[in-house]
């Protein structure tokens, strides 16, 4: 009986780190979201002042995505991406950790009958 309570007691502080996560989740997001407007903004501003100077439009977007404040902007919309595939991930590794043990303990249950 000592087992299905902690197994119990696992799923329980599975679900709670799932709850963060999905939280954390949510807030990577928002910081992705974020992240790729600025991005943007500045990648077409900058697009802008090439064209201004008379960058040939052929060559704008490999000159813009040299800028250093556009490649500054771009990588922190690729680490925002990349923590948010993370969190995904960790997510799903989490429910399936439960499923596995709720799977367990049903069988414990059902040996038992």
């Amino acid at each position: 009986m000592n087992k299905d309570y902690d197994m119990w007691l696992e799923i329980e502080k599975l679900a709670n780190t799932l709850n963060a996560t999905i939280e954390d989740f949510y807030k990577a997001g928002i910081e992705l979201a974020n992240s790729e407007a600025n991005y943007q903004i500045k990648l077409r501003s900058q697009a802008l002042i090439e064209r201004a100077q008379g960058v040939p439009v052929t060559m704008i977007s490999t000159f813009i995505k040299g800028h250093s404040e556009v490649a500054e902007l771009r990588q922190k919309r690729d680490i925002c991406e990349s923590r948010y595939k993370m969190l995904e991930n960790k997510i799903n590794s989490i429910k399936l950790q439960m499923r596995v043990l709720d799977a367990q303990a049903s069988r414990e249950w059902t040996k038992n009958d």
